[in-house]
């Protein structure tokens, strides 16, 4: 016997309709699949569906639908999809896994398939006809694409599991959510006649040889005649690569909402373990462009490293820090990504550039991406502590931000544990005691770090 449909409840919060009625009908929905719904996911659909409804802060992103009691992955991924197109969270839909591993089970899949693409076919013209895209890639640029009112089809190619995406509405109308910053035009004026888009690449990028300049010349050359586009190569403030729109009479320099941080998996696990991957990920995050992309190259299950640290750390980039994360092979790969994303970042301002609103967004010169940049980089004393005590075992960046919150220098909190001077118990747990954040070993290895010997911390 089936059971009751699941009646519709009351939402508290107007802002909250929306979501829940989303909620409502997936539930609804998957109850129809022909394969059955497991009595288990029912009751966890039902969980979060009531809480939703009795939540007393409005719910517009994924991350703020995460928070929900009941909420776990799978559930966060049979959501995506809604939030992508309601919201201003642009995360890229993935398929749904059952479990709670789902996430790292689907970037495991991801990274098995090495099937070619082939490319959008308009940005395909200006390139170099005849190549082929990396695995999925035009399936994942798609993706990192803002969301308009257009619609996009994936069409399958055949069997060789490629597949291209075409863009079916082209007169669509951005929402005000979805426009990126646009360079300043005059009226009637069309994006190409106006500016040449230039990828530039860090000149400290690692390509494979011993002199980084000379390599990163040599993939912008390669680059450059494979898919006709401009490639400089020159010292960035931040990130691997951006997209600068360059007035073709003023030479005024104007940097696209667009910008890349490259990783292959050794360097990747390297920063996870010393931490400095959430400080460049902040910096991106801080720099003033919408767009982040997060390049992952290479196969993490070949890495020395802690393969699940890695595919953890790309799950929550993507999923919770507002990045597109695309997946290589290696430097050709890579080459071919950045030469297929400049074509769509081009197609994407050649169809919008005439339609924005007047209220849209300018952007920045690339002196004032620079400056933006540059005070990024001053950080106060409570920053340099906070990065300092994420380099003690188990302190992790929300720890070390509400050990700061308490105890913004290091002398203050020396000067709280000498308080307690005799009562090397009590200094163990002072930490622990002062935040439910800060577990007890965490709170013992800072104590051994600043006021006791250093020895010894466990991990």
């Amino acid at each position: 016997m089936a059971p009751p449909a699941p009646m519709q409840l009351r939402v508290r919060l107007p802002e909250n309709e929306e979501v829940a009625r989303a909620l409502h009908e997936k539930r609804l929905a998957m109850r129809e699949q022909p394969s059955g719904f497991k009595e288990h996911l029912d009751r966890t659909f039902g969980k979060a569906y009531r809480n939703v409804c009795a939540a007393t802060e409005p719910i517009r992103t994924l991350k703020e639908f995460s928070k929900i009691k009941g909420v776990g992955p799978w559930l966060i991924r049979c959501m995506k999809g809604f939030f992508a197109e309601f919201s201003q969270d642009l995360s890229p839909t993935k398929r749904n896994v059952a479990g709670d591993n789902a996430a790292v089970y689907s970037y495991k899949e991801e990274t098995k398939r090495t099937k070619g693409c082939v490319p959008n076919k308009k940005t395909a013209a200006s390139g170099s006809p005849g190549k082929e895209a990396p695995a999925n890639l035009n399936c994942q640029i798609a993706q990192s694409l803002p969301r308009c009112q257009g619609t996009f089809e994936l069409q399958s190619a055949g069997k060789t599991g490629s597949a291209e995406f075409n863009m079916l509405d082209k007169n669509y109308v951005l929402t005000d959510h979805s426009i990126l910053a646009m360079p300043p035009h005059q009226s009637n004026e069309e994006f190409l006649e106006a500016y040449e888009v230039v990828l530039i690449l860090d000149d400290r990028e690692n390509f494979g040889s011993r002199s980084r300049k000379v390599a990163s010349r040599k993939v912008a050359d390669n680059i450059c005649s494979q898919f006709n586009v401009s490639v400089q190569v020159k010292r960035l403030p931040v990130g691997d690569g951006i997209w600068i729109a360059r007035h073709r009479k003023l030479l005024t320099e104007y940097v696209l909402d667009f910008i890349v941080e490259r990783k292959n998996v050794a360097d990747l696990g390297s920063s996870i373990r010393d931490n400095r991957y959430k400080d460049q990920k902040s910096r991106l995050q801080n720099c003033g462009l919408r767009k982040l992309i997060y390049l992952v190259e290479g196969d993490p299950n070949t890495s020395n490293g802690s393969v699940a640290s890695i595919k953890t750390a790309c799950f929550t980039t993507e999923l919770f820090e507002g990045f597109d994360v695309l997946r290589t092979s290696g430097y050709t790969d890579t080459q071919r990504t950045y030469g297929y994303l400049t074509q769509s970042i081009i197609d994407y301002y050649s169809t919008n550039f005439c339609g924005v609103a007047k209220s849209a967004r300018i952007c920045p010169t690339y002196d004032e991406f620079e400056g933006n940049c540059r005070s990024l980089q001053k950080k106060t004393v409570s920053q340099t502590f906070a990065l300092q005590l994420m380099q003690v075992p188990q302190v992790t960046e929300k720890v070390a931000l509400a050990v700061v919150e308490f105890y913004p220098t290091i002398l203050s909190l020396a000067r709280a544990y000498s308080m307690l001077e005799g009562d090397i118990c009590s200094q163990e747990e002072m930490l622990k005691n002062k935040s439910k954040v800060i577990n007890a070993g965490a709170s013992r290895n800072i104590f051994k770090l600043v006021w006791g010997d250093g020895c010894n911390l466990q991990t």
